[in-house]
């Protein structure tokens, strides 16, 4: 790309990468740790962060030699040079009330701050079974669920169900890492279901949350979005 870029440069004296490892990297679900260690998720996220600000990564990587990574940002001169801007701040608001199920620490946090700098009030849950106890707790109207498909303790599958029962009418958006294949085999079958693909940007959450939610509501049963 023509620049010029400011470029953020982070590096460090760990154990390095193979080839092999460096063509996967920004995969969803990609991880080098051991089992239990890691989901992979956290490198995918930035590289959706740094490409939707017109951005790119270079890495440089031996076994034994530790990592660099180094970050191009295209440089904003003035504001009359700046980019339009995609920031929540600019994307589709709103008020209603959201509940967050991830059980990613770190796709939790982001989603539910983005949400917040919408205007939503957000409320949030580490798994399915935790989503429930929130739910139960809260006094007023939950207008969206939010969720992982796949979570500990209780998947958004069954966690969706159950509150479409004691919360009749509300909408849910699904989001995953997994592709369509996995989740059709995960759902039986279930014709019509299509997910919101990890890794997620601000904007395109923005704009499918309030999709989601200008959705008529459902007289019974659980809605689906049906994301692109």
């Amino acid at each position: 790309n023509d620049g010029p870029f400011v470029i953020l440069e982070v590096s460090d004296t760990g154990c390095g990468m193979t080839s092999e490892a460096k063509k996967h990297l920004f995969e969803p679900f990609f991880t080098t740790k051991g089992q239990g260690m890691g989901t992979g998720l956290g490198l995918s996220m930035v590289y959706g962060i740094v490409k939707q600000s017109a951005g790119e990564i270079e890495i440089d990587s031996e076994p034994g030699e530790g990592t660099t990574f180094r970050i191009f940002l295209p440089r904003t001169r003035s504001e009359k040079d700046a980019a339009p801007d995609k920031s929540p701040a600019a994307a589709v608001k709103g008020a209603e009330t959201i509940l967050v199920a991830e059980d990613e620490d770190a796709l939790r946090v982001l989603l539910v701050s983005v949400l917040k700098k919408l205007g939503y009030r957000v409320l949030e849950a580490r798994h399915g079974a935790d989503a429930l106890r929130v739910a139960e707790a809260w006094e007023y109207p939950i207008d969206l669920l939010v969720t992982d498909v796949v979570m500990p303790e209780m998947g958004g599958l069954e966690l969706a169900e159950k509150l479409a029962i004691a919360r009749p009418g509300i909408r849910v958006l699904y989001v995953s890492g997994y592709s369509n294949a996995n989740v059709a085999e995960l759902e039986n079958g279930k014709e019509g279901f299509t997910l919101l693909q990890k890794p997620v940007t601000s904007e395109l959450l923005s704009r499918k949350v309030r999709e989601a939610l200008d959705q008529r509501a459902p007289a019974d049963g659980v809605p689906v979005l049906r994301a692109d």
